[in-house]
């Protein structure tokens, strides 16, 4: 009888494990990704942007557009020089690239980006398999439990 709830106490306790700790785990790795899936679909939308308003067969003598001053109030603003132009490159820091550098500096946040979120998908994958793992071993409890009880 002794074994039997020494068996419990050991199944519940890797039921909670699982429960409160692994799908924790796994639920803040799928955030993560998420955001980070998010950082680098907005970095290939401002490539894409950048491609569209430095395009000389759309815009041969630059381009218009609105800017907002401020509480939705526009004004228009018409840009004739895109030799170079101002990215945030974080905490509000802008820098003066290129449209070469800016294409550069994009590209390799995309890349940091897609590791990251390569790391993280592998760690999602090590906390899934080990969370099967450790239903394999309860499901081995059961049986051995089972075993005893007949």
């Amino acid at each position: 009888m002794m074994a039997t709830s020494n068996t419990d106490e050991n199944i519940l306790k890797y039921e909670n494990f699982i429960n409160d700790v692994l799908k924790e785990d796994l639920k803040k790795l799928e955030i993560r990704l998420q955001m980070i899936n998010g950082e680098v679909a907005d970095l290939i939308q401002q490539k894409h942007t950048l491609k569209v308003i430095s395009d000389k067969n759309v815009h041969p003598s630059g381009f218009k557009t609105q800017v907002n001053l401020g509480c939705n109030f526009f004004m228009e603003a018409s840009v004739t020089d895109m030799s170079t132009l101002l990215m945030n490159v974080g905490l509000n820091h802008f820098v003066e690239f290129t449209i070469d550098e800016s294409n550069k500096y994009l590209d390799i946040r995309i890349k940091a980006f897609e590791e990251k979120a390569a790391e993280l998908q592998q760690k999602a994958a090590e906390t899934k398999a080990h969370i099967k793992l450790m239903l394999l071993h309860i499901g081995e409890m059961y049986e051995q439990k089972g075993f005893k009880n007949s």
